[in-house]
């Protein structure tokens, strides 16, 4: 009795897989066969890459320290995610650290390749800026800067001006190595001349951390 229950169960899993065969088959005709498929995710692949590629370069970057003008902020080598969009709608705020590059004399002058620099933007358009022996004033006041250290401030003065329209001035962490806004070949900083705002420190691994 049970042989003979269990043939219509046999038969009932003979017919769903001989259906599931012939669907298989009808759908690699209509799919072109196995080259086909392959064909079709190296395409897939192909257009993840160029889309991952796309992202990196419209939203995000990498970029690596070259220098100690950021000490003890960041140190010469270490690699940091810039959020390219980060402006693309609102100015930077003071404090913000920022990838820029420098105005085209600058480089000519100095006979230097066209990188970007890594600044910290301290003061931004309207604000009236002005040192005092190692102290920064901004609009009057005072500004805290607990980013230095004592052994990392120094150089020169800054003399009272006000912040240009579309500007911003930037500084090293690194007061007494940093060729920043306070030199003449550098000044203040065009809007249009900043990539983005720094956000995590990448590498080295034991350093990841956000800016």
């Amino acid at each position: 009795m049970l042989g003979n229950e269990a043939a219509p169960w046999r038969e009932t899993v003979m017919t769903v897989d001989k259906m599931r065969r012939e669907a298989d088959k009808r759908n690699e005709s209509m799919e072109g066969g196995g080259a086909w498929r392959a064909l079709d995710f190296v395409i897939y692949i192909f257009f993840v890459i160029i889309l991952i590629l796309s992202v990196r370069s419209v939203l995000f970057d990498t970029v690596r320290v070259d220098g100690t003008s950021m000490l003890d902020s960041l140190s010469d080598n270490d690699v940091m995610l810039v959020d390219r969009m980060a402006y693309a709608f609102k100015s930077p705020k003071r404090g913000d650290v920022v990838v820029c590059y420098y105005p085209d004399a600058y480089y000519e002058e100095q006979g230097l390749s066209y990188d970007s620099r890594v600044k910290r933007v301290i003061a931004v358009a309207g604000d009236t800026i002005e040192s005092i022996g190692n102290e920064v004033y901004v609009n009057g006041d005072r500004i805290d800067e607990p980013y230095l250290t004592p052994d990392r401030i120094g150089g020169d003065d800054i003399p009272l001006q006000t912040i240009p329209v579309g500007c911003v001035y930037v500084l090293g962490d690194n007061r007494c190595v940093s060729r920043d806004s306070r030199y003449e070949d550098v000044g203040p900083i065009p809007l249009s001349r900043i990539v983005g705002k720094s956000r995590i420190v990448l590498y080295p691994f034991y350093k990841l951390r956000l800016i």
